[in-house]
């Protein structure tokens, strides 16, 4: 029998998202504030950035090698950079996972 194999609609265990995808270009967030987050392994697949507040800083160690420095990024504007690291100090800087 060839596809496609559609997931049942009712009696699984599988929500809405899983069933049809996720409908948007960034699938989930987390907040980075006064701490120093990796994102491998589990944290995997976090693939843009906004500084959420004035006068953060620290940097973001990007996947590939080098680092950008957060008091040079706009406020509110999402970058999209393939994140490895943030080092943020006493303001929030949001790491956004985008949809794979």
């Amino acid at each position: 029998m060839s596809g496609p194999y559609i997931l049942p609609t009712s009696g699984s265990t599988y929500n809405v998202f899983e069933r049809l995808g996720h409908p948007g270009k960034y699938t989930g967030v987390r907040s980075v504030n006064n701490a120093t987050v990796g994102f491998t392994g589990s944290n995997y697949g976090y693939g843009a950035v906004m500084v959420g507040e004035t006068s953060a800083t620290g940097t973001i160690t990007l996947s590939n090698g080098g680092s950008i420095n957060i008091a040079h990024l706009t406020v509110g504007t999402i970058y999209e950079f393939s994140v490895k690291q943030i080092s943020v100090n006493a303001k929030t800087v949001y790491a956004i996972k985008r949809q794979q």
